[in-house]
């Protein structure tokens, strides 16, 4: 059984590292793209996921499986959305910390809020129950910090470095414009993990270990991940 959760700020190399590790240990990759684009395809109308046309071949079903539970249990799986997260639960997935830092402004914003926490918190842990994935993001380091067999890796960059690597993957045209972004990112970051679990990304008890990808490479903390993974398998850690 191996399960990681990793989590970093935007423009760190998270994404990069996790997909290096999912691929050297064959574990699924994890992501909020991925589960937004199940979403997605699988829609308001959940019956939809038994169309042989909407399933993922091997381990991937599972993870079909595992989003269709969460639209049959989610309020916000109707056609309609909501007026605070947007149109579907696809939309409300996708979002990257970035665009997520604005606070609800009445109680019916507030609810629907706690209801996406408390549901995205459920399919973590579904994702986790399932064995065998690399989850990347959206607090999974603090939704599975009970599970001693779950490796909890933080990763951060300094602000140079991010806005370098956003202005790659997002095509800014001005590093000014992808330092703000990465600013913006980081306050909505904060507050979520504020709100959703009473403290911050950068909090080290949330972590196994950490470590800054200005001072490193990518393919040396995807080895070192790798390392303390089998080690926690093993139980060497402790």
């Amino acid at each position: 059984m191996t399960v990681i959760a990793i989590e970093g700020q935007a423009g760190s190399g998270v994404v990069d590292v996790a997909r290096v590790v999912a691929r050297e240990l064959d574990l699924d990759f994890v992501d909020r793209l991925l589960l937004a684009e199940i979403a997605r395809r699988v829609g308001a109308t959940v019956e939809a996921v038994h169309d042989s046309t909407l399933r993922t071949p091997g381990r991937g079903e599972r993870i079909v499986g595992l989003v269709q539970r969460m639209l049959e249990r989610s309020t916000v799986a109707g056609a309609g959305g909501d007026p605070y997260f947007g149109p579907g639960v696809d939309t409300l997935i996708a979002r990257p910390y970035a665009e997520m830092n604005e606070s609800p402004v009445t109680s019916g914003q507030e609810l629907d809020e706690q209801h996406f926490i408390s549901t995205t918190a459920e399919v973590i842990r579904d994702v986790a129950e399932a064995d065998n994935a690399v989850i990347v993001s959206r607090g999974a380091v603090a939704i599975l910090r009970e599970r001693p067999d779950v490796l909890r890796v933080g990763l951060v960059a300094n602000e140079a470095d991010r806005a370098r690597r956003i202005m790659g993957r997002l095509q800014f045209e001005d590093l000014e414009i992808a330092k703000q972004y990465v600013s913006q990112s980081d306050i909505a970051q904060a507050r979520y993990f504020e709100r959703a679990f009473g403290t911050n990304p950068l909090d080290p008890f949330l972590y196994h270990v950490m470590w800054n990808l200005s001072e490193v490479s990518d393919e040396w903390a995807a080895a070192r991940v790798i390392d303390a993974s089998e080690a926690l398998t093993g139980r060497e850690l402790r």
